[in-house]
């Protein structure tokens, strides 16, 4: 009896040790799998604290930009003649148009009879020793006469329109025809002058407000030029907008370069840049980070940046000041530290 019971406790503690043997080794086999996220690979650039121009680019080139109005200053009267077309180059003292001499030829001789007259009014006088009170008088007279007379002859040369310089007619009036009644300064015609040829810059489209004498330009022609200048004169005219319906303003800015002999090729187009804002210690942020989104706290659309804040991207409400092309100023929301992502 007591050689069973020991038998049986033996067994026991075997099935035992075989048990535990079994669970130690599945233990060991058992994978639990620990459950990590996706690392985000952001578009990232960085808001600085620097200098932000505003800067306007116009094509320029050489040009003759000085026009001038002509007309008949010392009498109007009929359109004779026109001896120039648009675009037509002239020289100095050529004529550009003319006006019927007849109305004029028959004041002269009318003219001629009144001096006439009084000059024989005063030469009677003073044959007949009339009194120095009636010969005085009737010298005035004669002498005012003479006057008249020799202001109309001295209007004939008058009646030629010149041009005063070497020119290019740039367009005709709408009086400027044959038959056409024209006042004393009407412009019968505008001729640009050749003599003065300049760097110019025009402003077509309104890209440009308060530039005036002294303002700085940078100046370049692709990679042969590269200098600065300024605007020494502005010249504004006026052009008919056939889309719109509306008379707008033309500025030409002409401009001086700072050296003298720059030389520019006759190929490759010229641009002057104008800074029209300076901007100092701004908060620059690439253009391209702004968007707009409706702002929960007032309903309505505003500017945000996306700012990475500890891995975790965090949409930011800022304020727009200055935007010059890729750069915008950034007046509130940020300091200039910041890693942003793009949208």
């Amino acid at each position: 009896m007591k050689k069973t019971v020991l038998i049986m406790i033996a067994a026991a503690l075997a099935a035992t040790a075989l048990f535990g043997c079994a669970k130690k080794e599945d233990e060991s086999d058992i994978y639990i799998p620990i459950r990590t996220g996706n690392s985000v690979n952001y578009d990232t650039v960085h808001a600085t604290v620097g200098t932000l121009l505003e800067q306007a680019a116009l094509d320029a080139g050489f040009g003759t930009p000085y026009n001038v109005g002509l007309s008949f200053t010392r009498t109007g009267g009929t359109v004779a003649s026109v001896e120039v077309h648009e675009d037509q180059e002239v020289l100095k003292g050529d004529v550009i148009a003319t006006l019927d001499p007849t109305e004029l030829e028959d004041d002269i001789v009318v003219q001629e009879l009144t001096l006439n007259s009084a000059k024989s009014t005063y030469e009677n006088l003073q044959k007949q020793r009339a009194s120095a009170d009636d010969i005085e008088f009737a010298r005035i007279a004669y002498e005012i006469e003479q006057y008249k007379y020799d202001n109309l002859v001295g209007l004939r040369e008058s009646l030629s329109l010149k041009a005063p310089f070497d020119g290019r007619i740039v367009s005709l009036g709408n009086n400027c025809y044959v038959g056409a009644h024209v006042e004393k300064y009407d412009t019968l015609c505008t001729i640009s002058d050749s003599s003065r040829v300049c760097l110019t810059a025009t402003d077509r489209d309104g890209k440009l407000s308060n530039v005036g004498f002294g303002t700085r330009v940078d100046i370049t022609q692709g990679e042969l030029v590269s200098t600065y200048g300024k605007v020494i004169d502005t010249i504004t005219s006026q052009r008919f907008d056939r889309e719109t319906g509306e008379t707008r303003d033309i500025t030409t800015y002409v401009i001086q370069c700072d050296e003298e002999g720059v030389e520019f090729s006759e190929l490759g187009g010229i641009q002057v840049i104008f800074t029209t804002l300076r901007r100092d210690d701004a908060v620059i942020v690439p253009s391209d980070a702004v968007f707009e989104a409706i702002d929960d706290s007032t309903n309505s659309t505003s500017n945000f940046v996306n700012v990475l804040m500890n891995g975790i991207k965090v949409q930011t409400p800022v304020t727009v000041g200055v935007v010059s092309g890729d750069k915008t100023e950034i007046l509130s929301g940020l300091d200039g530290s910041e890693t942003l992502i793009m949208p």
